[in-house]
Parts: structure tokens; sequence; C-alpha cells
């Protein structure tokens, strides 16, 4: 499954060039990722409030290509393309306006039971609303 993101670039979001500060990318590619996870019926707050697990980024490898720039609108693609053990991994793509590649990430989540603070396996009800 893939969902998309629309973001408009903020004057908060840039640099002195006028283009997206480098770490500004990984506070949008988390929406996006909040954004998919709510589409899909399992938001971040279910996950905590139901099942006790959060999820913390445990690696993320970003390449940039072209800046985005003040006041662009950009389409964010989020997918899922591993979901194995205690570890989820996303792929998600920044595009501008004209369908142009921008930035794109691999971030891997795992889950932790938020009491002992340990990973664990997914859960069976979020492998059926994910790989759908």
């Amino acid at each position: 499954m893939e969902t998309t993101y629309k973001y408009r670039v903020l004057y908060a979001d840039t640099d002195a060039m006028g283009v997206v500060y480098y770490g500004n990318y990984l506070r949008i590619y988390e929406a996006a990722r909040g954004d998919f996870l709510h589409k899909v019926g399992m938001p971040f707050s279910k996950m905590a409030a139901e099942l006790n697990i959060v999820c913390p980024v445990v690696n993320a490898e970003i390449n940039y290509h072209k800046p985005a720039v003040l006041d662009e609108e950009i389409t964010v693609k989020t997918s899922i393309v591993s979901l194995r053990g205690a570890r989820m991994v996303f792929l998600q793509q920044i595009f501008n306006a004209d369908g142009v590649l921008l930035n794109d990430i691999k971030v891997t989540v795992a889950f932790v039971d938020m009491e002992k603070r340990r990973p664990v396996k997914y859960p069976d009800e979020f492998e059926q609303v994910i790989l759908v």
C-alpha cells in the first residue's frame, strides 16, 4: 500500500539560501509516516493506548537529489517495504509538482513494549491493516 501526503514548504523550513534545511526533511517524513498510519487505521496513538507499543526510529538512510524551495507544494509518497519481527521499514519519496524526485529515505522503526522498553514482534492486527 502507498499513501500520499501533501505539504507546502514554510519559511521556517528553509535556510539562508531559501531551500529546505536538510534536517527539516526528517520532520516532514515523520508527519507523512503518521499520516500513513492514520490512513490504514493504526495511528501511533492507537498503538500506544491499545497495544502498549511505540515505534522509535532506529535507522534512517536519506538521499538528497534536488532542493525543495519556499512555498513549493511537495508530495510525500510512503509505503512499507518490510515488516519482520520487531522491525518495519518504510520507503518514502518527496516529489515536486512536476513529479521530479527531490529526496528519498528508507526508515526503519522498531516495535517496542512501552513498559518493558524491549523490542516486541509486531501485533497480528497490524499486519492485517498494513499489508493490504
